[in-house]
């Protein structure tokens, strides 16, 4: 029973819907109201649509939405939609990644349908409807593709953040070098008068101790071996002696 849920579910994710009938109020509703991850639930297809059932529907979209054909204000913004998903579908490379994806999600929605039919019948309840697994398999690819695009913006924002570090700081680094150039020039403007400072203080002949100078203590003369001390004599007055 599982299997054939299966098998019989998995003919609608793989064929494309090529019988859909388009309306132009649904389809503008529609493109401008949801948030679209997958370019497939743009245009209507599964993941086996051929270039030629992927221009089939975009010339469909084209005929109904086309702002030269619509004069509908939104139409210019869910024609952009529309035109988008087909380039990014066109390109097989791209069309690879999101195939994958949607595999994924085909593969997680079987196992968890699978786990939760085991689940029922243990408990004697009925099992999951086969109708319901397209529904089921595309929410499933919903939370693939939302959580690919938050981790995507999450990444974004790092870089971004990065950036604006790497910025802070070569700003930072231009600024020093900018105080240290405009330190070494003042430096430099003032050197002149440093210099002639230094050499009239070298050159400066004024005695210590002299009206001139500072009013400093004068150092003596001569050798203290040589300086007369006064010393009392027997008599009690005080008198030069010299030392030899």
């Amino acid at each position: 029973m599982q299997q054939q849920e299966i098998n019989q579910a998995l003919k609608n994710p793989f064929q494309p819907i090529l019988k859909k009938v388009l309306k132009v109020d649904e389809e503008l509703e529609r493109l401008s109201s949801e948030t679209f991850y997958n370019p497939f639930d743009v245009l209507y297809l599964g993941m086996e649509a051929t270039d030629e059932d992927i221009k089939k529907m975009f010339n469909s979209f084209s005929k109904l939405l086309h702002p030269d054909k619509c004069q509908d204000p939104r139409a210019k913004d869910c024609w952009q939609i529309v035109d988008q998903a087909y380039k990014t579908l066109m390109e097989s490379e791209k069309r690879k990644v999101y195939i994958r994806i949607m595999r994924e999600a085909r593969e997680k929605t079987e196992f968890e349908r699978l786990r939760e039919n085991k689940r029922r019948e243990k408990t004697g309840v009925a099992q999951l409807p086969p109708d319901t697994f397209e529904s089921d398999f595309q929410k499933q690819c919903k939370n693939l593709f939302s959580e690919i695009e938050d981790r995507k913006q999450h990444l974004m924002r790092l870089e971004q953040s990065q950036k604006r570090y790497k910025l802070d700081e070569y700003e930072r680094r231009k600024m020093l070098e900018q105080y240290k150039i405009l330190t070494e020039e003042e430096w430099e403007k003032t050197r002149d008068d440093r210099v002639n400072k230094w050499r009239e203080f070298n050159n400066k002949k004024t005695a210590i101790g002299t009206k001139q100078s500072n009013k400093g203590i004068r150092p003596p003369t001569e050798n203290m071996e040589f300086r007369p001390i006064e010393m009392p004599n027997k008599k009690g007055d005080f008198k030069n002696i010299k030392l030899d």
